[in-house]
C-alpha cells in the first residue's frame, strides 16, 4: 500500500511531498513508462508578496484539458478536437468566440490564471486531493475584479484582468482572470542551478539536467475582495485553489479578450483569507519539462 509521507512547513501547514510503498517490488514510483499521475512536474510556491515569507510549498496536478492541449500543441493533432467545455462558453462571457483548429493548435498558449475558493474545507488547512476530473467550477471562481458597470476598469488595468462578464441585472462587471506578472523564464541547468549549453552531451557529471520554465503571478490587494464586498460579505473572502489557462487571443473594439479559455493544472492549497485586507500573496511556479 502507498504511504504519504508528510511534512509540516514554517507555517503550520501539511504537505504530501512524495510517495513511497511498503510492499516489495512496488510498481507505484513508475512515472516514465505509465505516465505520471499528476502530468507535469512542478514546484509552487507561495510567498507574503511584501514580507517573502513562505506560506505554501506543493505541486500540481494536470487536468484533462491540459493533456488534451499538450498531446495537440506536441503533435500539432489539428485534426483533433477538445472533449473538455470552456470557461468562455459556460459562463457565456463577454465576445466569446470559437477557435478553429489553428487556434487550438499553433494559437493556444499558457498566459493567465484564475483562482476559486473549492481547494479545501472553509477555513481548514487540509486541502482536498485534486481530481484531474475537476476544473474550478464557474460558481466556485474568484472574480479579481468586480467593479460597477459606469465605472469599469481602464485600458491599463484592462492589460491585467480579462475573463470579463457583464452581469447586468447586478450592475457589476466582473474579471475571472489575470495574467501573469512577465513574460515566463526558460532556465537550463544542473540540479546544482549550474547553467547547461550545446556541450550538455559531453558532461560526465552525475548531476541531473533539467529544462524548467518559470512563471510568477500576484494576488494583490485589490484583487477578490470587491466581489465578496458587494455578494456575502468580507468575512467570506478567501481563495485554496489555482489553475493555469490555456486561451488564444481576439481583438474585439480594441480590447484584448482571450477564447476558449481551459484549464491546464490545478493546485489545491490551505485557505487563504482575503479578508485580511492588507495581504498580497505572489506564486511562483516552476514547471519541470
Amino acid at each position: 500500500m502507498a504511504e504519504a509521507i508528510n511534512t509540516i512547513d514554517r507555517s503550520g501547514f501539511g504537505e504530501d511531498i512524495f510517495i513511497k510503498s511498503n510492499k516489495p517490488n512496488s510498481r507505484d514510483n513508475i512515472r516514465q513508462v505509465e505516465g505520471s499521475p499528476n502530468g507535469l512536474d512542478t514546484r509552487v510556491v507561495i510567498r507574503d508578496k511584501y514580507t517573502g515569507d513562505v506560506l505554501f510549498v506543493g505541486r500540481n496536478k494536470t487536468l484533462l484539458s491540459g493533456s488534451e492541449m499538450i498531446a495537440m500543441r506536441i503533435f500539432n493533432l489539428e485534426n483533433d478536437e477538445f472533449f473538455t467545455p470552456t470557461y468562455n462558453t459556460v459562463m457565456e462571457l463577454d465576445n466569446t468566440q470559437v477557435g478553429t483548429s489553428n487556434d487550438l493548435t499553433l494559437k493556444y498558449k499558457v498566459n493567465l490564471f484564475c483562482i476559486g475558493n473549492s481547494g479545501c474545507a472553509k477555513g481548514s488547512s487540509i486541502p482536498y486531493d485534486v481530481s484531474t476530473k475537476k476544473w474550478i467550477a464557474p460558481v466556485e471562481l474568484v472574480p479579481f475584479q468586480y467593479v460597477p458597470i459606469d465605472k469599469d476598469l481602464n485600458n491599463i488595468q484592462r492589460g491585467f484582468y480579462y475573463g470579463r462578464k457583464t452581469l447586468a441585472d447586478r450592475n457589476r462587471i466582473a474579471y475571472y482572470f489575470k495574467k501573469f506578472d512577465s513574460q515566463s523564464i526558460v532556465k537550463k541547468q544542473l540540479e546544482d542551478g549550474t547553467p547547461w549549453g550545446a556541450s550538455i552531451y559531453d558532461d560526465q557529471s552525475a548531476l541531473a539536467a533539467k529544462v524548467i520554465v518559470s512563471q510568477t503571478m500576484t494576488i494583490d490587494v485589490s484583487d477578490g475582495r470587491d466581489y465578496f464586498t458587494y455578494t456575502s460579505g468580507i468575512n467570506d473572502a478567501s481563495f485554496s485553489t489555482l489553475s493555469l489557462l490555456a486561451s488564444w487571443t481576439s481583438t474585439v473594439g480594441g480590447y484584448n479578450y482571450y477564447q476558449d479559455v481551459r484549464p491546464v493544472t490545478r493546485i489545491n492549497f490551505p485557505t487563504r483569507y482575503l479578508s485580511d485586507l492588507g495581504m498580497a500573496w505572489e506564486v511562483t511556479y516552476d514547471i519541470y519539462l
